[in-house]
């Protein structure tokens, strides 16, 4: 059987060449030199990071400069067939194979190899005490530039996670000048509230995964992963701002599914919310002043409502808002992930157990719950609506 050390190490011999132009990508506190030996790719992904990346070389000095390639190529194949990989456990709820991970073990440092299962691409993330290696790309990389996108921004996020920032698995907007971070188990509608929410918000902030820094006498503050709103089917054909993201008979395609199949299609639309809302719309952080806890279920009879909590005094809602770093991962110390280890949910409960959380209970209504979020954002508005209801009703 063919050595894997001895495969991955022909195959950095034998890596493409990257072209004379790279992209540079400049984030809070990170930038991240973005070479490649495609520059459809390159193209691509200058023009998702909007106003974030530049052809231009940065004229200061900016902190963590991490070199990244990502190369459209074949010849990860034969060190790919070769490899006994070990499947990473999915989270709850999830099936299927999707990411497999090997590790490497070098005299001057560690290397996990990732492989996606489904499109054939290799990752190559180098341990933090290994400087040596590269982080790199090898695959069909430009038919799947959304797992490059994925790839860099996790080391964003992994910078983050050393630095002690809480990891959640919420998306959050900025609203009446507040802070939201709406959790829940996946497919619980998180994303399609955070859009609905946004119509009358001033800042996205994130999609899927949110940071939260430690208290301070501010209070606490959540950054964004930067990365466009992905969102199913089911969202965009019952949302008319979004619904330029497909054309009409795709829209009357989508419609004419049952409800549950369309909500089980497993299919992601980018939604690039500066186009989509307004300019400036997407927001790198805010301070954290709410959490939504999506506690609703689909087929539910009670009618939808609110309830006011906190993890402290409900602690049975911090699943919904804990989330794995996923295989990438590596501590300060140099020590991988292992598979199958779940986050703490007592680190949760200590860090974000005062935090205000509205609860939304009953089946699943985003018409209901935004107006329920918008009157306890707001509850002299709310007052002042319901006399005049009561005046004129």
């Amino acid at each position: 059987m063919s050595n894997p050390t001895a495969l991955y190490q022909q195959l950095i011999s034998h890596k493409p060449q990257a072209l004379a132009q790279n992209l540079w990508l400049i984030l809070p506190q990170a930038s991240y030199r973005l070479f490649s030996n495609s520059q459809n790719l390159l193209n691509e992904l200058h023009d998702y990071f909007v106003g974030q990346a530049t052809w231009q070389a940065p004229n200061d000095n900016h902190p963590l400069v991490t070199e990244i390639y990502l190369w459209q190529s074949t010849d990860a194949a034969t060190l790919i067939a070769a490899t006994p990989w070990e499947d990473w456990l999915r989270e709850a709820g999830k099936s299927g194979r999707k990411d497999a991970v090997y590790d490497l073990h070098f005299t001057h440092g560690d290397i996990r190899l990732l492989h996606k299962v489904k499109t054939g691409m290799l990752f190559v993330q180098p341990s933090t005490n290994n400087s040596h290696d590269a982080l790199m790309a090898f695959g069909p990389a430009e038919q799947h530039p959304n797992q490059m996108i994925n790839f860099i921004l996790t080391q964003y996020l992994n910078q983050h996670l050393r630095e002690d920032w809480l990891l959640g698995h919420a998306a959050g907007l900025q609203i009446k000048g507040k802070g939201l971070a709406i959790a829940g188990l996946s497919g619980g509608g998180k994303s399609t509230l955070m859009l609905q929410l946004l119509e009358d918000g001033e800042h996205f902030i994130s999609n899927d995964r949110l940071l939260f820094d430690h208290l301070t006498d501010t209070g606490l503050s959540m950054r964004g992963i930067p990365k466009q709103p992905r969102i199913n089917p089911g969202t965009i054909v019952h949302n008319s701002r979004l619904h330029p993201l497909m054309n009409e008979q795709q829209r009357a395609d989508f419609l004419a599914m049952p409800q549950e199949e369309l909500r089980a299609l497993e299919l992601k639309y980018d939604a690039p919310v500066d186009k989509i809302f307004w300019p400036n719309c997407y927001q790198g952080e805010a301070k954290l002043d709410y959490l939504v806890i999506l506690n609703w279920q689909v087929n539910s009879d009670q009618t939808t409502s609110i309830k006011q909590t906190t993890l402290e005094a409900s602690p049975e809602l911090i699943p919904a808002l804990m989330k794995s770093p996923g295989p990438f991962y590596c501590s300060a110390e140099g020590e991988f992930l292992k598979n199958g280890i779940t986050p703490d949910a007592e680190t949760y409960r200590q860090r974000l157990g005062e935090v205000p959380v509205l609860e939304l209970n009953g089946k699943v209504d985003f018409t209901v719950a935004k107006q329920l979020i918008l009157d306890t954002l707001s509850p002299t508005e709310s007052f002042a609506r319901d006399s005049f209801t009561n005046k004129n009703g």
